[in-house]
């Protein structure tokens, strides 16, 4: 379980971090009313303390794909499964923990990389724990500094 932080803030440095870390702005997907914000970058990028405070191993060979849901604007609960794949056709299972705070619900999984590792991201994501599944499918190059 990853614990919980005390200043709501600081969850949001975390995707912020991790959307703005690489020059990228955190991608979304929409459908109806629900948004899916999503990203995946190393986990050197994230501050000390943040790592600490998530129980998260900042390593170069480490990344972290984060997942927000929101219906309305508003943050909800969801079931989120996928895997990452490489272009060898190599499976990086994603185990998704989730982080609530006060008015934010995110979504981590760690999974390791190799430098300049070009990954497909294939997610379902279920937003309020019931209903239709939402596919959502990125790519990301991932660099170990």
């Amino acid at each position: 379980m990853v614990p919980s932080i005390r200043n709501p803030f600081r969850l949001f440095s975390i995707f912020v971090a991790m959307a703005f870390s690489q020059l990228v702005i955190a991608n979304t997907h929409t459908v109806g009313d629900i948004t899916i914000h999503y990203n995946a970058l190393s986990t050197s990028h994230l501050s000390a303390e943040v790592a600490s405070q998530y129980g998260i191993t900042r390593s170069g060979r480490t990344g972290i794909v984060n997942i927000a849901v929101q219906n309305k604007g508003k943050a909800v609960i969801a079931n989120i499964f996928g895997h990452g794949q490489n272009l060898t056709g190599q499976l990086k299972n994603l185990a998704f923990k989730e982080i609530k705070e006060e008015n934010a619900i995110y979504y981590i999984a760690i999974f390791t990389f190799i430098n300049g590792e070009k990954l497909s991201f294939d997610l379902q994501v279920q937003p309020e724990k019931q209903g239709k599944l939402i596919p959502v499918q990125f790519k990301q190059e991932l660099f170990t500094q």
